[in-house]
């Protein structure tokens, strides 16, 4: 690997990477710069990767790779395989239709390109691509705001705010955790290298303005608030009594957020609960369907077969505003099983690649005050492959820093026998 290589191929491919990988340029009906099939062809080529990995993979191959591979197919089974089972079972629907309803799943296997890259690149520079990309993301978002990009859907929802965009919100959200574990450790969470603690508070900074301005998502603003408390802990106090003196003039004089441009309707209609009514109603049909069936599975149906869920409970059911709940409805009493063990699995797997585990306790516990608005392990995959990713590498940086003598070749072990 040569610098400029790495500096002018692979570090931009690495941007991308994770652009594609937290679905920047994902076609939905938030983004209005979503390119069709985007999000799919990005899953194709991590499915021909993590193929071809599999079929190269030696004796020699990094314990990392192995283990994550566990990581990827029990997800797959889980999350992607029984859904779309139990929904055959229930409604009928084709398998193949209930595994492409859950596609989702797949980004889990996005640690494999991340993976790769990180060898070709430095520390730094892998950090740089994930701000980097988090950067264009906020970019795109103020960009649209202020009309400086047009829309480019064919279509716009009737109840979708014009100045609001949902341009990879969780790209945002990560570069801001990243920034914020950095400004309080003044170091690198993978390698330890200093690091300037000042230039990563403006960009996390910068970062969650964009979450409140033009993405304008309660939850994910709710996420990187209860990320901060749970990085900071005994700075959490200094932080809030900060942040409280910050606000103060804009609760004194709420004119100041509407020439901000901040959509002071939106978040009053949220107070009131306008929006949730739909949500309410979701919850209250997932239970009533539960007590019929039950209790049983019933997986997930794909709009693609015979409209979904709309002949059984309208156009404004959706899976995807329910978090846990909908994982309930999925998986019926199965739940009560599957969550504890998945977040078991989980575990092992990230205490097998390695022991400190600070950030990536950090993040998962933000997840969970989320947990009941977004599906921790339907729609998080692509956080929770880039923790795995971080973690590896960091894995990876003190193995490297072992003494030699306390290191042993394949022949020395073997004399041992």
């Amino acid at each position: 690997m040569t610098t400029i290589t790495s500096r002018f191929f692979f570090l931009p491919l690495l941007v991308l990477t994770f652009a594609l990988h937290f679905s920047v340029f994902g076609e939905s009906p938030h983004n209005p710069y979503g390119i069709t099939m985007v999000n799919e062809l990005y899953l194709a080529i991590c499915l021909c990767l993590t193929a071809f990995l599999i079929l190269a993979m030696a004796d020699e191959a990094s314990r990392e790779i192995r283990i994550l591979m566990y990581y990827c197919l029990y997800s797959t089974v889980v999350f992607l395989v029984l859904p779309a089972v139990f929904a055959y079972f229930t409604y009928g629907q084709p398998i193949v239709y209930g595994l492409i309803e859950e596609r989702r799943i797949l980004f889990c296997l996005g640690f494999v390109p991340l993976l790769l890259l990180s060898k070709r690149v430095s520390t730094l520079q892998f950090e740089r691509a994930l701000i980097y990309a988090a950067l264009v993301a906020a970019f795109l978002s103020w960009c649209f705001k202020f009309g400086v990009i047009p829309d480019l859907r064919d279509e716009v929802r009737s109840d979708d705010r014009p100045d609001r965009s949902s341009i990879g919100p969780f790209l945002i959200c990560f570069g801001y955790f990243y920034c914020i574990q950095i400004w309080s450790k003044g170091k690198s969470p993978i390698n330890d290298a200093k690091r300037n603690r000042n230039l990563y508070l403006v960009i996390a900074a910068l970062l969650l303005l964009t979450l409140v301005f033009a993405t304008q998502t309660r939850q994910l603003i709710v996420l990187c608030l209860a990320f901060t408390l749970f990085c900071l802990r005994a700075k959490a106090v200094i932080w809030a009594a900060s942040l409280c003196v910050l606000l103060s003039p804009f609760y004194l004089y709420p004119s100041l957020l509407e020439m901000l441009g901040l959509n002071i309707e939106f978040y009053d209609n949220a107070l009131d609960g306008i929006e949730d009514g739909v949500r309410s109603t979701t919850v209250s049909m997932i239970f009533d369907h539960l007590n019929l069936v039950n209790w049983l599975p019933s997986g997930s149906l794909s709009l693609m077969w015979q409209d979904g869920f709309i002949p059984y409970f309208g156009e404004h059911f959706f899976l995807s505003d329910v978090g846990i709940i909908g994982t309930l409805f999925r998986f019926g009493f199965l739940t009560f099983l599957i969550v504890p063990l998945s977040l078991l699995v989980y575990r092992n797997i990230a205490r097998n690649i390695g022991t400190d585990m600070q950030f990536l306790y950090s993040v998962m516990l933000a997840l969970f005050v989320i947990w009941p608005l977004n599906g921790l392990f339907e729609y998080g995959q692509p956080v929770i492959a880039t923790l795995f990713v971080i973690h590896a590498m960091k894995a990876r940086h003190l193995r490297s820093q072992e003494k030699v003598h306390e290191r042993r070749t394949y022949s020395q072990l073997q004399s041992c026998y």
